[in-house]
């Protein structure tokens, strides 16, 4: 009887040739992989932008905040030299915080205050009531306050450069004190 043999290979491991990639699996994958790099890559650029926004709006919603407190806390008749000098000029740094005269070389936010109308200095705000009829209250001050992201402690408001962003804010202020 004839025996035929097998070649070593195959008696021997018998699982050798089932496993491994092919170069043409490998290949597909690091395509997909560079694919998926790529695009996530292509997010950051906006997500880095929409996180400077955040950055500037929180700061200037605190330099809002903190500017109509310290008018609302303030001496009704002067508000707090606004209405002596009929606007206040103030300096922030990048995150909404006040600076004194000794760091406005940190600057990144100044903000003017005045009254939205002059005339509102001693008769108060006009309001509408429920028929739509114009009411004024002596009790209530409308204040605008304009923040620029700028370093410049000279900014000027009336007339800003076309690339300046200039946010403005209104608020009224009553008098809470007799």
């Amino acid at each position: 009887m004839k025996t035929t043999s097998r070649p070593f290979y195959r008696t021997s491991f018998p699982r050798l040739r089932a496993g491994g990639f092919s170069l043409v699996e490998v290949v597909l994958a690091v395509g997909i992989m560079a694919l998926g790099i790529v695009t996530i890559l292509g997010l950051l650029p906006h997500g880095l932008e929409m996180s400077r926004k955040t950055a500037n709006e929180q700061a200037e919603t605190r330099i809002v905040d903190n500017i109509v407190g310290e008018l609302q806390a303030s001496d009704w008749d002067t508000l707090g030299g606004v209405l002596t000098a009929g606007s206040a000029l103030f300096q922030y740094d990048d995150q909404g915080l006040r600076l004194s005269s000794t760091q406005q070389q940190l600057t990144t936010y100044v903000a003017r205050v005045r009254l939205e109308n002059p005339s509102e200095r001693d008769d108060g705000t006009v309001l509408t009531g429920k028929d739509n009829a114009a009411v004024r209250n002596k009790f209530l001050r409308r204040v605008r306050i304009d923040v620029a992201a700028t370093q410049s402690s000279q900014f000027n408001f009336d007339n800003p450069p076309p690339a300046a962003v200039v946010k403005r804010f209104t608020s009224l202020i009553a008098k809470m004190r007799p």
